[in-house]
């Protein structure tokens, strides 16, 4: 029918969300439930619910998530459908275990321990002990964390479930390794590997075995067998495509080079690590432009059904007509008011999916925007510091240059460092913001933590210009979101920072007037004119010099006033050349 055919098409598009956009795919899943409700399809509509239940959890609304889950649980159980509820039951525990409250948590792990114990589903009963084994290695109760993985183990090699087997085999041997028990979790990691070669495993199974192997070596401080396993690893998820595993590998590396003080290999293996990570931002804001275009498809294919529906349903109508022309006029007018209101209801539809349509072209060229100003930053502004950085490099190993001169070099490299990092930082935030669109959440905020944690930032580059920083906190609470503030006032420290002289001071301070708080960060630094204020508010701001040559990307102030409207709060600039500036942060009072 249309509607069972329009709920699966919602459900496609909304399991296309699930793991880069769970906050989208709610909407999808939402309207997929409108549809199971109107059909009475229970199956479907307890499978919605736990859908958009995992949604809630992945994007931290556990309470949310909790309320989907028993929506889903009392179906599952007017259904008797016995393997779901107990799926069900494993999943609530996991959100308490999230929220660690764990009395709930081993109350829902034992429903659905009694539900599998009364279907006597094996296979099952081992997921239960492995997760339950599992959060209390997270837990760091290692004992009792051995004891279920153990059960786990037991029940998989009665089943003779290779798969499982390996699966309970390395859980083990990660528990031993976070005991620091390291020999015993190697010993378990090459039986991994044995059972893994004997069922001719896929290539990415076999790389996350030999990345744990290697962290493992490290941890044991085992070097070269380290590394010799972190090679492996590393071949074998370039043979599977799974750059995930091959950055993981590269951390690690890096990890065991810096705690044996060998900076060139660790920056050697960092660099390897960002090069992927930067590699996969883009390849995700290419997914969500090419997830964007197929939904834009997917509708068309929706609205084509629809079309075909109306055409069908009007043939119908028409061959009614006739034979309702024999009963007489007044039979026909019912019939033909009966029949306009249906294809007044199809315009309905059309017009409606036509809407939809064009919300999600609009969202395409959106993301379109987003894409081409983050590229357009990274290609200004990404390349001059990796220059400085790429040219110390090359001199710092040349023996014609004095060492004075080589301490020049270094400040400046620490410097661009300092400031790539900064940017990429505002860079993340704002191309994520755009991109998934999260809502913000208010609550009453710790304004002097909030404060605390902006001058412990940039403690380091304070004391490198010897600049004062004075606090004064009098509003010691505020309406907003802590994440959005701490970045949101970070940005207006450093660029006080940036800009102020050598030997000054920066004045920050926090009041309420009347219904409002403002957190001001005052600076004594150049100042700026009206005309820069004016561009500042316009978005239209070039980039300029700190007092020391400081560079910046023109991406915090921008990125500042977008997070401070998404929490109902302003930002205020006041500033006179030569004297200073002021920059204010404005919220809602509690």
């Amino acid at each position: 029918t249309a509607d069972s055919n329009r709920m699966k098409v919602y459900k496609r598009i909304a399991n296309n969300y699930v793991d880069n956009n769970p906050a989208k795919a709610i909407v999808y899943f939402e309207n997929a439930i409108k549809f199971s409700e109107k059909l009475n399809d229970k199956l479907a509509l307890a499978n919605n619910y736990y859908s958009i239940a995992y949604c809630y959890r992945a994007t931290g609304n556990y309470d949310k998530s909790v309320e989907y889950y028993l929506k889903s649980v009392r179906l599952y159980e007017s259904l008797k459908d016995n393997r779901r509820l107990a799926n069900a039951f494993m999943s609530i525990a996991v959100v308490y275990s999230y929220n660690k409250d764990f009395k709930n948590t081993n109350i829902y792990h034992n429903k659905a321990e009694q539900l599998i114990k009364i279907s006597k589903d094996s296979f099952q009963l081992c997921a239960l002990m492995g997760d339950i084994g599992t959060l209390y290695d997270q837990r760091k109760i290692y004992d009792t964390a051995l004891q279920y993985l153990q059960r786990a183990y037991l029940i998989a090699s009665a089943l003779k479930d290779e798969s499982q087997i390996a699966d309970c085999l390395s859980n083990i041997a990660l528990t031993y390794k976070h005991q620091g028990k390291t020999a015993e979790a190697l010993t378990i990691f090459e039986k991994v590997i044995i059972v893994l070669e004997k069922e001719n495993a896929a290539p990415d199974r076999l790389a996350a075995i030999y990345n744990n192997i290697g962290a493992t070596n490290a941890q044991a401080g085992n070097k070269d067998l380290a590394k010799t396993a972190f090679g492996k690893s590393i071949s074998l998820s370039l043979l599977a495509q799974t750059p995930y595993i091959e950055m993981e590998n590269y951390n690690n590396l890096s990890d065991m080079y810096g705690k044996a003080n060998n900076f060139k290999e660790q920056s050697f293996y960092l660099k390897k690590y960002y090069n992927i990570k930067d590699s996969l931002f883009t390849a995700d804001s290419k997914n969500q432009l090419t997830q964007l275009e197929a939904d834009y498809n997917i509708e068309k294919k929706n609205i084509e059904i629809v079309k075909t529906e109306a055409e069908v349903q009007k043939q119908k109508n028409q061959r009614n007509l006739f034979i309702i022309l024999a009963l007489g006029a007044a039979l026909l007018l019912t019939a033909l008011g009966v029949f306009y209101g249906r294809i007044k209801k199809k315009n309905q539809i059309l017009y409606d999916n036509n809407i939809l349509i064009n919300n999600q072209k609009d969202e395409l060229q959106k993301l379109n925007g987003v894409k081409d100003r983050l590229f357009s930053i990274i290609s200004h502004d990404l390349r001059n510091p990796l220059v400085t950085l790429r040219s110390y490099l090359s001199l710092s190993e040349n023996p014609a240059i004095t060492e004075q001169k080589k301490q020049e070099y270094k400040k400046q490299t620490v410097q661009a460092v300092a400031q790539t990092t900064d940017m990429l930082d505002n860079l993340l935030v704002w191309a994520n913001m755009q991109i998934k669109d999260s809502k913000p959440n208010i609550t009453v905020v710790d304004v002097e933590e909030v404060v605390l944690n902006a001058t412990d930032n940039i403690h380091a580059q304070a004391t490198q210009k010897q600049i004062t920083i004075t606090k004064e906190i009098n509003a010691f609470s505020a309406l907003g979101d802590e994440n959005i503030l701490n970045i949101a006032l970070r940005n207006l420290v450093t660029n006080a920072l940036k800009y102020s002289h050598e030997s000054s001071s920066i004045f920050i301070s926090s009041n309420k007037i009347d219904n409002a708080v403002f957190i001001a960060v005052k600076d004594e630094g150049v100042g700026m004119t009206d005309l820069q204020i004016k561009d500042l508010n316009t978005n239209e701001n070039e980039t300029t010099k700190g007092t020391q040559g400081e560079k910046g990307s023109g991406l915090g102030i921008f990125l500042v006033k977008e997070l401070l409207q998404k929490i109902n709060g302003k930002l205020l600039i006041e500033s006179e050349q030569g004297k200073g500036s002021t920059f204010s942060i404005i919220l809602e009072a509690v």
